[in-house]
Protein backbone atom coordinates (compact mmCIF):
# COMPACT_ATOMS: atom_id res chain seq x y z
CA UNK A 1 0.00 0.00 0.00
CA UNK A 2 1.15 3.59 -0.24
CA UNK A 3 -0.21 7.04 0.86
CA UNK A 4 -2.03 9.35 -1.75
CA UNK A 5 -1.57 13.18 -1.60
CA UNK A 6 -4.48 13.40 0.58
CA UNK A 7 -2.93 10.81 3.21
CA UNK A 8 -5.15 7.76 1.97
CA UNK A 9 -3.86 4.40 1.82
CA UNK A 10 -4.02 3.11 -1.75
CA UNK A 11 -3.53 -0.23 -3.36
CA UNK A 12 -0.36 -0.82 -5.26
CA UNK A 13 -1.52 -1.19 -9.00
CA UNK A 14 -0.65 -4.55 -10.16
CA UNK A 15 1.92 -3.70 -12.62
CA UNK A 16 3.90 -2.29 -9.82
CA UNK A 17 4.19 -5.72 -7.86
CA UNK A 18 5.17 -6.88 -11.03
CA UNK A 19 8.17 -4.39 -11.92
CA UNK A 20 9.02 -4.84 -8.18
CA UNK A 21 9.43 -8.79 -8.25
CA UNK A 22 11.12 -8.52 -11.53
CA UNK A 23 13.68 -5.79 -10.00
CA UNK A 24 13.86 -8.48 -7.17
CA UNK A 25 14.77 -11.13 -9.93
CA UNK A 26 17.42 -9.24 -11.42
CA UNK A 27 19.26 -8.36 -8.05
CA UNK A 28 18.95 -12.09 -7.48
CA UNK A 29 20.37 -13.14 -10.62
CA UNK A 30 23.09 -11.12 -10.64
CA UNK A 31 24.03 -11.73 -7.45
CA UNK A 32 24.04 -15.23 -8.00
CA UNK A 33 27.27 -17.48 -7.73
CA UNK A 34 25.71 -20.01 -9.90
CA UNK A 35 22.00 -19.90 -11.16
CA UNK A 36 20.84 -21.89 -13.12
CA UNK A 37 16.97 -22.40 -15.46
CA UNK A 38 14.87 -25.19 -14.92
CA UNK A 39 11.94 -24.73 -18.07
CA UNK A 40 9.15 -27.00 -19.28
CA UNK A 41 6.22 -26.68 -21.57
CA UNK A 42 4.90 -23.49 -20.95
CA UNK A 43 7.88 -21.43 -22.30
CA UNK A 44 7.79 -22.81 -25.75
CA UNK A 45 3.67 -22.38 -25.81
CA UNK A 46 3.83 -19.07 -28.01
CA UNK A 47 6.04 -21.45 -30.42
CA UNK A 48 2.68 -23.31 -30.81
CA UNK A 49 4.52 -26.39 -29.64
CA UNK A 50 2.28 -29.02 -27.92
CA UNK A 51 2.09 -29.23 -24.11
CA UNK A 52 3.92 -32.97 -23.46
CA UNK A 53 5.24 -32.68 -20.23
CA UNK A 54 1.77 -33.07 -19.16
CA UNK A 55 1.67 -36.07 -20.88
CA UNK A 56 5.06 -37.77 -20.19
CA UNK A 57 3.60 -40.94 -18.98
CA UNK A 58 1.87 -41.52 -22.43
CA UNK A 59 3.76 -39.48 -25.53
CA UNK A 60 0.71 -40.28 -27.81
CA UNK A 61 2.98 -38.68 -30.16
CA UNK A 62 6.30 -40.85 -30.02
CA UNK A 63 4.47 -43.84 -29.24
CA UNK A 64 6.53 -46.92 -30.06
CA UNK A 65 3.78 -49.01 -32.21
CA UNK A 66 2.61 -46.14 -33.76
CA UNK A 67 5.82 -45.24 -34.86
CA UNK A 68 6.70 -49.09 -36.37
CA UNK A 69 3.49 -49.85 -37.73
CA UNK A 70 2.13 -46.70 -39.59
CA UNK A 71 5.63 -44.45 -40.02
CA UNK A 72 4.05 -41.95 -42.34
CA UNK A 73 1.37 -41.80 -39.99
CA UNK A 74 3.21 -40.94 -37.61
CA UNK A 75 5.53 -38.52 -39.16
CA UNK A 76 2.55 -36.62 -40.74
CA UNK A 77 1.92 -35.86 -37.32
CA UNK A 78 5.40 -34.98 -35.95
CA UNK A 79 5.69 -32.56 -38.72
CA UNK A 80 2.19 -30.57 -38.07
CA UNK A 81 2.61 -30.45 -34.41
CA UNK A 82 6.74 -30.08 -33.93
CA UNK A 83 8.68 -29.76 -36.86
CA UNK A 84 6.34 -27.23 -38.94
CA UNK A 85 5.51 -25.00 -35.90
CA UNK A 86 9.23 -24.64 -35.24
CA UNK A 87 10.18 -23.99 -38.17
CA UNK A 88 7.67 -21.97 -38.80
CA UNK A 89 7.49 -19.59 -35.33
CA UNK A 90 11.24 -20.58 -33.89
CA UNK A 91 12.20 -19.84 -30.68
CA UNK A 92 10.22 -17.51 -28.42
CA UNK A 93 11.64 -13.93 -26.74
CA UNK A 94 12.19 -16.50 -23.64
CA UNK A 95 14.42 -18.40 -25.10
CA UNK A 96 16.02 -15.95 -26.89
CA UNK A 97 16.61 -13.96 -23.83
CA UNK A 98 17.62 -17.15 -21.64
CA UNK A 99 20.36 -17.82 -24.23
CA UNK A 100 21.69 -13.67 -23.93
CA UNK A 101 22.23 -14.38 -20.02
CA UNK A 102 24.24 -17.49 -21.19
CA UNK A 103 26.22 -15.81 -23.65
CA UNK A 104 27.18 -12.89 -21.33
CA UNK A 105 28.12 -15.44 -17.81
CA UNK A 106 25.08 -14.41 -16.03
CA UNK A 107 23.90 -18.07 -15.70
CA UNK A 108 25.41 -21.60 -15.55
CA UNK A 109 23.22 -23.21 -17.62
CA UNK A 110 19.69 -25.05 -18.41
CA UNK A 111 17.96 -28.11 -17.27
CA UNK A 112 14.57 -28.67 -19.53
CA UNK A 113 12.32 -31.01 -19.95
CA UNK A 114 11.56 -29.86 -23.57
CA UNK A 115 12.41 -32.06 -26.50
CA UNK A 116 11.98 -29.44 -28.71
CA UNK A 117 15.72 -27.91 -29.39
CA UNK A 118 14.45 -23.94 -29.02
CA UNK A 119 17.13 -23.27 -26.50
CA UNK A 120 19.93 -24.59 -28.77
CA UNK A 121 18.20 -22.41 -31.79
CA UNK A 122 17.84 -19.69 -29.71
CA UNK A 123 21.86 -19.26 -29.20
CA UNK A 124 22.14 -21.08 -25.87
CA UNK A 125 25.16 -24.18 -25.25
CA UNK A 126 24.64 -25.50 -21.71
CA UNK A 127 21.25 -26.72 -22.00
CA UNK A 128 20.40 -30.42 -20.52
CA UNK A 129 17.56 -31.93 -21.89
CA UNK A 130 16.45 -34.33 -19.34
CA UNK A 131 13.63 -36.25 -21.72
CA UNK A 132 15.69 -36.24 -25.20
CA UNK A 133 15.78 -33.91 -28.00
CA UNK A 134 14.22 -33.90 -31.75
CA UNK A 135 17.54 -32.92 -32.41
CA UNK A 136 18.91 -36.68 -32.47
CA UNK A 137 17.63 -39.10 -34.21
CA UNK A 138 18.46 -42.81 -34.23
CA UNK A 139 18.28 -45.05 -37.59
CA UNK A 140 16.15 -48.06 -35.73
CA UNK A 141 18.27 -50.25 -37.88
CA UNK A 142 22.28 -49.52 -38.17
CA UNK A 143 22.14 -47.37 -35.14
CA UNK A 144 23.67 -43.94 -36.25
CA UNK A 145 22.69 -40.70 -35.22
CA UNK A 146 21.59 -37.97 -37.15
CA UNK A 147 20.02 -34.11 -36.35
CA UNK A 148 17.19 -32.45 -36.78
CA UNK A 149 18.40 -31.87 -40.68
CA UNK A 150 17.75 -35.29 -40.92
CA UNK A 151 13.75 -35.34 -40.29
CA UNK A 152 13.11 -32.96 -43.17
CA UNK A 153 11.20 -35.70 -45.51
CA UNK A 154 8.18 -37.42 -45.12
CA UNK A 155 9.20 -40.65 -43.76
CA UNK A 156 13.21 -40.37 -42.77
CA UNK A 157 15.44 -42.83 -43.51
CA UNK A 158 18.89 -43.27 -42.89
CA UNK A 159 20.93 -42.48 -45.68
CA UNK A 160 23.80 -45.50 -45.42
CA UNK A 161 21.35 -48.15 -44.53
CA UNK A 162 17.23 -46.95 -45.70
CA UNK A 163 16.85 -47.86 -41.64
CA UNK A 164 13.32 -45.71 -40.10
CA UNK A 165 14.81 -43.13 -38.20
CA UNK A 166 13.63 -42.39 -34.98
CA UNK A 167 13.51 -39.11 -32.87
CA UNK A 168 15.18 -39.24 -29.37
CA UNK A 169 11.66 -39.02 -27.35
CA UNK A 170 10.36 -42.10 -29.59
CA UNK A 171 13.33 -44.01 -29.86
CA UNK A 172 13.67 -44.42 -25.79
CA UNK A 173 9.94 -46.22 -25.80
CA UNK A 174 11.71 -48.47 -27.96
CA UNK A 175 14.52 -49.25 -25.78
CA UNK A 176 12.70 -52.30 -24.29
CA UNK A 177 12.40 -53.81 -28.07
CA UNK A 178 15.67 -52.78 -29.69
CA UNK A 179 18.35 -55.73 -31.09
CA UNK A 180 20.62 -56.74 -28.24
CA UNK A 181 23.73 -55.46 -30.18
CA UNK A 182 22.26 -52.21 -31.03
CA UNK A 183 21.32 -51.91 -27.07
CA UNK A 184 24.80 -52.64 -26.13
CA UNK A 185 26.60 -50.12 -29.29
CA UNK A 186 24.50 -47.48 -28.16
CA UNK A 187 24.77 -45.17 -25.43
CA UNK A 188 21.49 -43.20 -25.21
CA UNK A 189 19.89 -46.76 -24.54
CA UNK A 190 16.85 -45.81 -21.99
CA UNK A 191 16.40 -46.90 -18.48
CA UNK A 192 12.81 -47.24 -16.88
CA UNK A 193 12.29 -45.29 -14.21
CA UNK A 194 9.69 -46.28 -10.95
CA UNK A 195 7.59 -42.75 -11.89
CA UNK A 196 7.12 -44.70 -15.28
CA UNK A 197 9.16 -41.96 -16.99
CA UNK A 198 12.10 -41.89 -19.65
CA UNK A 199 15.38 -40.11 -19.05
CA UNK A 200 18.97 -40.18 -21.12
CA UNK A 201 20.94 -42.00 -17.88
CA UNK A 202 23.65 -39.49 -18.37
CA UNK A 203 21.36 -36.41 -19.03
CA UNK A 204 19.62 -37.08 -15.56
CA UNK A 205 22.57 -37.37 -13.96
CA UNK A 206 24.40 -34.01 -15.04
CA UNK A 207 21.10 -32.43 -14.64
CA UNK A 208 20.87 -32.80 -10.64
CA UNK A 209 24.64 -32.41 -10.57
CA UNK A 210 23.97 -28.99 -12.23
CA UNK A 211 20.91 -28.19 -9.97
CA UNK A 212 22.16 -29.71 -6.99
CA UNK A 213 25.38 -26.49 -7.42
CA UNK A 214 22.67 -24.29 -8.13
CA UNK A 215 22.35 -21.45 -5.34
CA UNK A 216 19.28 -20.00 -7.35
CA UNK A 217 17.15 -21.30 -10.00
CA UNK A 218 14.69 -20.25 -12.00
CA UNK A 219 11.74 -22.18 -12.73
CA UNK A 220 9.54 -21.04 -15.70
CA UNK A 221 6.98 -22.79 -17.62
CA UNK A 222 7.06 -26.18 -15.66
CA UNK A 223 4.56 -27.40 -13.61
CA UNK A 224 6.38 -30.12 -11.54
CA UNK A 225 6.53 -33.39 -13.50
CA UNK A 226 10.31 -33.17 -13.30
CA UNK A 227 10.80 -32.01 -9.83
CA UNK A 228 14.56 -31.70 -9.07
CA UNK A 229 15.34 -28.60 -8.20
CA UNK A 230 17.93 -26.20 -5.83
CA UNK A 231 16.85 -26.69 -1.91
CA UNK A 232 18.33 -22.84 -1.80
CA UNK A 233 16.62 -20.18 -3.88
CA UNK A 234 13.58 -20.43 -6.13
CA UNK A 235 12.12 -18.39 -7.97
CA UNK A 236 8.84 -19.07 -10.05
CA UNK A 237 7.54 -17.72 -13.80
CA UNK A 238 4.12 -19.02 -13.83
CA UNK A 239 0.59 -17.69 -14.81
CA UNK A 240 -0.34 -20.62 -12.64
CA UNK A 241 0.55 -21.57 -9.18
CA UNK A 242 2.40 -25.53 -9.56
CA UNK A 243 4.15 -27.91 -7.45
CA UNK A 244 7.39 -25.45 -7.71
CA UNK A 245 5.26 -22.62 -5.85
CA UNK A 246 5.13 -23.45 -2.41
CA UNK A 247 9.36 -23.89 -2.30
CA UNK A 248 9.81 -20.54 -4.28
CA UNK A 249 10.69 -17.47 -2.76
CA UNK A 250 8.16 -15.45 -4.60
CA UNK A 251 5.83 -16.28 -7.98
CA UNK A 252 5.88 -13.89 -10.98
CA UNK A 253 2.35 -14.33 -12.49
CA UNK A 254 3.47 -13.78 -15.63
CA UNK A 255 4.24 -15.64 -18.72
CA UNK A 256 7.66 -16.38 -19.40
CA UNK A 257 7.63 -13.89 -22.46
CA UNK A 258 6.29 -11.04 -20.63
CA UNK A 259 8.82 -12.00 -17.69
CA UNK A 260 11.48 -11.98 -19.78
CA UNK A 261 11.48 -9.05 -22.09
CA UNK A 262 10.83 -7.00 -18.47
CA UNK A 263 14.01 -8.78 -17.08
CA UNK A 264 15.42 -8.17 -20.36
CA UNK A 265 15.07 -4.38 -19.98
CA UNK A 266 16.33 -3.97 -16.51
CA UNK A 267 19.68 -5.51 -17.52
CA UNK A 268 19.62 -3.46 -20.15
CA UNK A 269 19.81 -7.01 -22.49
CA UNK A 270 19.15 -6.67 -26.60
CA UNK A 271 15.25 -7.51 -27.01
CA UNK A 272 15.89 -8.42 -30.80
Amino acid sequence: MRLSKEGELMLEPEQTVFDRQIDQLARQLTAAHHPTFLTGAGISVPSHIPDMESAVNQFGLFSQTWLEEDPAAFYQRFHREMLDPIHKYGPTKAHRIIAQLEQQHLIDGVVTTNVDHLHQLAGSYHVIEVWGSINVNFCLQCGRVFNLQALHSDIPRCPVCHGLLSPEPAFRHLGGTLPPNLKQANAYVRQRLTDGAWRVPLNDQLADELLSQSDLTIVTGSNGYYRHCSPQHVIEINPHATWFTQFADFRISSTADEAFAALAMQLRLNLN
